[in-house]
């Protein structure tokens, strides 16, 4: 197996990946797991379960397979990196600050009965702030190799396309979702 061979099984496997991870999220699975006895929060708790384990599975998939250096960086370069990375880890906590975390992972019902709408702390300044945080934290590697390149580029691009999804059911729930979106940009704040 080449890198070649490599990286079409780190896409086929994140296509695999994304879009079962976005049909569990999808309101329609939602629906059919009501209508089957499944509630909230117990659907969001089954659903984090197996998004933890699916990205588990994963990552260890991709882990083993042949694998080539990129990359491996030092001095100043290497503390810019870092320095992208836990501003990337910044931004992804601070996402979770205004977060009940228990809803969130679906240890308890939300109040409004459906996924609230923030507008507080780091989401005044970015609506994605988990998906930029982490995007950060993948692309700025101070070591790269094949796999984890592409690895990373297949996140990037998954949270690219999918934060619209996740935009049409808050949109769906919420009306004032559409003028905060005018506002608020997705990934990087304005300055």
């Amino acid at each position: 197996m080449n890198e070649w061979d490599s990286a079409l099984w780190i896409w086929l496997s994140g296509l695999i990946f994304a879009v079962s991870h976005s049909l569990l999220a999808s309101r329609r699975c939602k629906q059919w797991a009501y209508s089957h006895g499944l509630r909230e929060p117990r659907y969001r708790l089954l659903y984090s379960i197996m998004a933890i384990l699916a990205t588990g599975a994963w990552v260890l998939y991709v882990h083993h397979l042949p694998d080539f250096p990129l990359y491996q960086s030092d001095g100043l370069f290497y503390a810019l990196l870092i320095a992208v990375q836990i501003l990337g880890l910044i931004v992804a906590l601070a996402a979770f600050y205004p977060i009940d975390g228990l809803v969130f992972l679906g240890l308890r019902k939300a109040r409004q009965g459906k996924e609230p709408f923030i507008e507080r702390g780091i989401y005044r300044h970015i609506r994605h702030p988990m998906y930029a945080g982490a995007m950060l934290i993948l692309l700025a590697m101070p070591a790269q190799s094949w796999n984890s390149l592409h690895f990373a580029l297949v996140i990037c691009l998954y949270f690219i396309i999918g934060y619209r999804y996740e935009e049409a059911r808050m949109l769906a729930d919420h009306p004032d979702y559409a003028a905060y979106r005018l506002r608020v940009p997705a990934f990087v704040p304005r300055i």
